[in-house]
């Protein structure tokens, strides 16, 4: 977590900050003028020394406070850094692996190393700095290890070289993919909450669904996607939507680690949903050479799947807690437009426009940033000034400091994996034991990218998930499109998974709830996420790639997918039309499944399943008494 930094150091902060911010927004317009690596290195001098002062290094007063440790890491680290962009001739005419490393570059270079972990373990947490120190000792130590894991070794001259004067490890592509994807919609999503604009999601969803029961919990899924949508923070977009929804939620009755859980699985799935999701879309974009659109193509019908079966969780849960409908004050659709939704229409249309045209997603992006700041310095209401923009430039330094060193960590650990070649070897791991069994292969795939994305964000985690399983399940006969969304959802789940859920945590703080029964309850209400990965493995044509659709495509959709999803909400909640015994839960939870993932006679005797508990549950005798009740 942050710490607060007020004063004058607050102050200085805010002016590295906003320096931070420009020259990345001028490298995104004008590209590297400086060469590649200069340009990364420039950017991680601003970013590196920063990310001392902003996060603390302990829980302890005299770390709380900004101090000399802080202040010695910020300078060694700035002087690592600096090297780079001072010799920049040297580094750039060097020959790899033949030009000699000096002792000085050895030194700064185990420097640039040591802080840029240290940092990774302030900012983003200890379980990524320490898998980034585990493939460190892996590259010094490995050829002590039996194969087939063991290699011929590497020394740590090589090491020095590779990850400090390459773009094979700290600059590699991770941090170019921060600058030119990332960084253009954290100042998207700044500019947004800076403006009030984010408010007026909230308001647009509650004039929509103000009046349903469980309004609360409702409208914080279409605020929360729409928020999501435009800062592509998890943790940061559950306390956006959870400080006004979650009391809201408690106070209509929902239990607190259920209202938590709510915000948390929100927060966490508006990754998931197109246009922008998040911003990942992009970088699996660029990871996939393809045009942006067909990223959002695949990814439109698994969202939908998702919202469609959270919703229901939702109805179902609210029904089971006998929560009735209490209508939540609202405004006008005018009055929503008038506070600012109008401009992220408006810019989001931008956005599009240019990206149809095949613009540079960061150029696209940019351009529609300065759009929403013109329509800002011209609107009547909270009119943008020099002041606000100044804050908006720092806020948006400090926010991409996060992703940057986590960024910069990833290289690191993709470097190693790729230069040992330790992708390959975790690659035929997984071939040999899904070889006869692509449902064993998919789990290998899923466990792993899951255990990874515990200690990252989800940016790094699907780099390097795709890194390591990608080749692997594309050998295993999976396309490469199911390949790269497969390892993309799994990837972002670590936000509500136990025992590093960081949306969960800000859930249950609001909430006031335990973190890690909340984190188990958002893992129940978004066991989904979990799932859908498995069904678009099997059936493509869930990606909407038209090659795969069919009429028995079209046929298993309508007549299995959808009553699976039905049948599985109910048995999440544990509620239908009456509560759902020990039997009737657990034969829907089984039906859901079975209807869902396509292994053959198993879709029938899901179907069976389903029937049965529709019977068990009295539907037919109800959907009687519901069109008597209305003829009356």
């Amino acid at each position: 977590m942050s710490r607060s930094t007020e004063g004058t150091a607050g102050k200085v902060v805010d002016f590295f900050s906003v320096l931070l911010t420009i020259f990345a927004l001028q490298l995104i317009v004008l590209g590297p003028l400086l060469g590649y690596l200069v340009s990364l290195a420039i950017f991680l001098f601003f970013a590196l020394p920063l990310t001392f002062i902003i996060y603390p290094g302990g829980k302890s007063s005299f770390m709380a406070k900004i101090n000399v440790v802080d202040m010695a890491l910020a300078l060694i680290s700035a002087v690592a850094i600096g090297y780079l962009i001072f010799n920049s001739k040297h580094i750039l005419t060097r020959v790899e692996y033949i030009t000699p490393v000096t002792p000085v570059e050895y030194v700064l270079g185990f420097v640039a190393i040591a802080t840029v972990l240290e940092a990774t373990r302030r900012a983003i947490g200890l379980p990524m700095a320490l898998i980034a120190l585990i493939f460190f000792g892996y590259a010094w130590l490995g050829q002590a290890l039996p194969p087939p894991f063991g290699h011929s070794g590497f020394s740590l001259d090589w090491i020095i070289e590779t990850m400090f004067l390459t773009s094979k490890g700290i600059f590699g592509t991770p941090l170019w993919v921060v600058i030119t994807l990332a960084f253009p919609f954290i100042f998207y999503g700044v500019i947004l909450e800076n403006m009030g604009i984010l408010k007026s999601f909230l308001d647009f969803a509650n004039r929509l669904l103000g009046k349903s029961p469980g309004a609360p919990a409702k409208t914080s899924v279409v605020a929360g996607t729409l928020v999501g949508m435009a800062s592509g923070m998890p943790m940061s977009t559950t306390y956006l939507i959870g400080f006004p929804t979650i009391p809201e939620m408690i106070k209509v009755g929902y239990p607190p680690r259920t209202a938590g859980a709510i915000a948390a699985v929100v927060g966490t799935a508006a990754q998931l949903m197109p246009p922008m999701l998040g911003v990942a879309a992009f970088v699996v974009a660029q990871y996939m050479g393809v045009p942006y659109i067909k990223v959002c193509q695949y990814t439109l019908l698994p969202a939908l799947l998702f919202y469609f079966v959270f919703f229901a969780t939702i109805h179902f849960e609210t029904k089971k807690l006998g929560i009735k409908a209490h209508p939540i004050p609202t405004i006008s659709y005018k009055d929503i437009m008038l506070k600012g939704f109008y401009i992220f229409l408006i810019t989001i249309a931008v956005l599009l426009y240019f990206l149809f045209k095949f613009y540079p997603v960061g150029l696209a992006a940019f351009y529609a940033c300065i759009i929403a700041l013109g329509l800002g310095v011209v609107r009547k209401n909270n009119r943008l000034d020099l002041k606000t923009l100044y804050t908006i430039l720092a806020r948006t330094g400090r926010t991409s400091v996060y992703i940057a060193i986590a960024c910069a960590a990833a290289g690191i650990i993709t470097g190693f994996l790729v230069e040992t070649g330790l992708n390959l070897k975790f690659a035929n791991m997984v071939i040999v034991f899904g070889q006869n069994n692509l449902f064993l292969a998919l789990m290998l795939s899923a466990l792993g990218i899951l255990i990874m994305s515990m200690g990252m964000p989800s940016i790094p985690a699907y780099i390097t998930g795709i890194a390591i399983f990608g080749p692997a399940l594309i050998k295993l006969g999976v396309i490469p499109e199911v390949a790269h969304i497969f390892c993309f959802y799994y990837a972002t789940l670590y936000s509500i998974t136990p025992p590093v859920a960081f949306a969960s945590y800000a859930g249950a703080q609001i909430a006031r709830e335990d973190p890690m029964k909340t984190g188990f309850v958002a893992c129940k209400l978004g066991i989904m996420t979990y799932i859908i990965p498995f069904i678009f493995a099997y059936s493509p044509a869930y990606l909407l790639i038209p090659d795969y659709w069919s009429l028995h495509e079209v046929f298993r959709f309508i007549v299995f997918v959808i009553p699976g999803l039905i049948i599985f909400a109910t048995g999440i909640s544990g509620y239908f039309i009456r509560d759902l015994g020990p039997l009737d839960r657990t034969l829907a939870l089984v039906a859901g499944l079975f209807l869902l993932i396509p292994f053959g006679v198993f879709d029938y005797i899901g179907f069976v399943l389903f029937l049965i508990v529709l019977f068990r549950q009295g539907i037919f005798s109800y959907i009687l008494k519901q069109r008597k009740s209305t003829v009356d």
